[in-house]
């Protein structure tokens, strides 16, 4: 029998070998891009400032500069692809230099075509990140350092059918191991293993039906005080259409439902829904949409999940072959009423400006905006971001 929290611990110390693997083919293949069509990178730097920086009523400010290095490696070998990727994000700030972080994720994926109409997946995946302030439903406040979470994954797939058949199966088994490292939040660790099933029907030539159910069994590590273990459920039906060369998109709703393992707390269940859209009115404009109504973790101790409503919607326009406009709005509510009287607004707006200096190098300036408004004031906080940045693209 295969023992998957094995593969999980293995793949972890692997990565430190692919993560270097990865740099040394960036550094050969700048020379040599063309010669290798199978990576692929993007070095990017800014500096920029916060002007509150733990998305608090109490706000601190100060400047940073961060280099954010993307890359991705992939192999063909007959049947099969080999996808390897790494993203960093390294921020130091200028005043506060204790808050200094760096940010990684890694994968590795393997795709293997048995048949025509027959194929797998597996993939290895390994991150450690900060918790970005204020994305929680735990009070912000100032701390000595951020929130350090770390996740190791692996996701097995089998696929029956393509995309042209009149009927497609997809069947998924995900593992996932998330831990919290710092800032007393050992009570939020957690394993879960899922299991999705998918039939696609082909209504059109370009146009699918699907029916898909998942189940979630997650367990919490650290149950001595309160243990939030829980099973949830969704059953989603919806299509997905490529209708024109312009439209494409994806819509799923639903049922959702998670039952608690302790009867202390309230079971939730009720609508879910799904959208992701994208519409190139024509060829310098691209407009995207989305929406999605699901559960969120809950980041206070003794408090259970929580449903959450969000709403997206982003333009991106070019001016000319070197000239970029983008802007993004975000709307999020999330309703705590389970447990006590309170729901949250967080709104988030973002738009940049990108010039290709030349083909392989790009320059740009970010703006973003977030806020939060809660029924309880002490929740409440306004951010402001600038940035100002460089990216050089390998290929």
């Amino acid at each position: 029998m295969i023992n998957f929290n094995n593969m999980i611990s293995d793949s972890q110390k692997s990565f430190s070998k692919l993560i270097l693997m990865l740099i040394v083919s960036a550094c050969f293949n700048s020379a040599y891009a063309q010669q290798h069509e199978g990576f692929s990178a993007v070095i990017g730097a800014n500096i920029g400032h916060d002007d509150n920086i733990f998305r608090s009523s109490e706000e601190v400010s100060d400047k940073f500069l961060q280099l954010v290095p993307a890359l991705k490696l992939t192999e063909l070998y007959e049947s099969v692809q080999l996808d390897a990727q790494y993203k960093g994000n390294y921020r130091q700030y200028n005043d506060l230099s204790d808050l200094s972080y760096a940010e990684h994720e890694a994968s590795l994926k393997g795709q293997y075509k048995h048949t025509s109409k027959f194929t797998s997946e597996l993939t290895l995946g390994y991150s450690n990140k900060i918790e970005e302030p204020g994305t929680t439903n735990a009070e912000t406040s100032v701390l000595d350092e951020f929130t350090e979470v770390s996740s190791s994954s692996l996701k097995t797939s089998g696929t029956y059918g393509t995309r042209k058949s009149i009927g497609q199966i997809r069947i998924a088994y995900d593992i996932d191991k998330r831990r919290y490292d710092n800032n007393e939040q050992f009570f939020r660790d957690y394993d879960v293993n899922r299991i999705t099933g998918t039939f696609y029907y082909r209504l059109a030539p370009k146009t699918r039906l699907l029916l898909e159910a998942s189940i979630d069994d997650l367990s919490y590590i650290n149950t001595e005080t309160f243990d939030v273990s829980a099973s949830q459920n969704r059953f989603l039906m919806g299509a997905e259409w490529t209708a024109t060369a312009q439209t494409t998109g994806i819509f799923k709703v639903g049922y959702q439902d998670i039952d608690y393992d302790n009867e202390f707390y309230d079971d939730i269940s009720g609508l879910a829904y799904y959208l992701d859209m994208v519409w190139k009115p024509n060829t310098y404009s691209t407009i995207t949409l989305g929406a999605d109504r699901s559960t969120r973790e809950s980041a206070v101790q003794g408090l259970p999940s929580f449903v959450s409503e969000t709403y997206s919607i982003g333009l991106e326009h070019n001016f000319s072959a070197k000239s970029e406009i983008s802007f993004s709005y975000l709307y999020r509510e999330d309703d705590l009423g389970s447990t006590f009287s309170r729901k949250d607004t967080i709104s988030a707006i973002e738009t940049k400006y990108t010039y290709a200096l030349k083909r392989s190098l790009e320059i740009y300036i970010d703006y973003s905006h977030r806020k939060r408004s809660s029924e309880l004031a002490l929740y409440d906080y306004d951010s402001n971001i600038y940035m100002l940045g460089i990216d050089w693209l390998i290929d």
